[in-house]
């Protein structure tokens, strides 16, 4: 499968890379240039030819959004969001991309209380941080082109992406996620049969996780192997 994934010069775009290239053709993307021997181009996902281009012969794109290279301001983050977010979208609707995996964060849900069980089913309640409202507006977009039956999107919200080795000796985080599950997570999303449109959740299996991935287990056949609470 061709794979386009964005954003790749973070630590999840990364690692995402290192853990499909050995079984996919991979692209990556991002603003700035990455030292890579895979093919990279980069991108600033604007409306125009080169967005064209960056998504034509790709099957499925891996979408992790990133921010405008000037992030001082609101307006930064909300049109990294919401006019990128869409460009890249149209690009891939009008190339025959089969599929979108856009990957969101489960800190749309921390204004629910901890005591909660909030699944898929539960609306976001994003704060008004531009990061945050920035990634619920984006899932508006993606959701709206599967609406218009353009693309196949799938929805994967995160806890916070973290190697296991980097949480030795630092403050428990209820919300973590190993890079290596978010990897096996999107591996095992790429070989199944979804919906036009679907959510699901991928969090640590900690018993103080701040939510749960039990949705992502039954669809995904997802099995976080990673309990931070076990690590010293």
């Amino acid at each position: 499968m061709h794979l386009l994934i964005t954003h790749a010069t973070s630590p999840l775009g990364r690692a995402l890379a290192d853990g499909l290239k050995s079984s996919h053709q991979l692209r990556l993307s991002g603003r700035t240039d990455l030292n890579t021997n895979l093919e990279f181009i980069r991108s600033d996902l604007g409306h125009d030819e080169s967005t064209d281009e960056l998504v034509a012969g790709i099957d499925t794109i891996i979408y992790l959004p990133e921010p405008a290279p000037q992030t001082d301001t609101s307006s930064a983050w909300i049109d990294a969001s919401t006019r990128c977010t869409y460009n890249l979208l149209l690009a891939a609707s009008n190339a025959g991309v089969k599929q979108v995996i856009y990957l969101s964060t489960l800190d749309l849900f921390l204004p629910y209380d901890e005591d909660m069980t909030v699944n898929e089913r539960w609306r976001p309640r994003p704060s008004c941080e531009p990061d945050i409202l920035g990634q619920h507006l984006g899932e508006f977009v993606a959701r709206e082109f599967a609406h218009e039956q353009a693309l196949q999107v799938l929805c994967l919200r995160l806890g916070h992406a973290i190697r296991a080795e980097d949480a030795k000796g630092k403050p428990f985080d209820p919300m973590w996620i190993a890079l290596d599950d978010v990897v096996e997570g999107l591996r095992n999303a790429l070989q199944k049969d979804l919906p036009r449109f679907a959510v699901f959740h991928l969090q640590s299996v900690s018993e103080r996780a701040r939510f749960s991935s039990a949705n992502a287990s039954a669809a995904l056949d997802f099995t976080p192997r990673v309990d931070f609470e076990a690590i010293p």
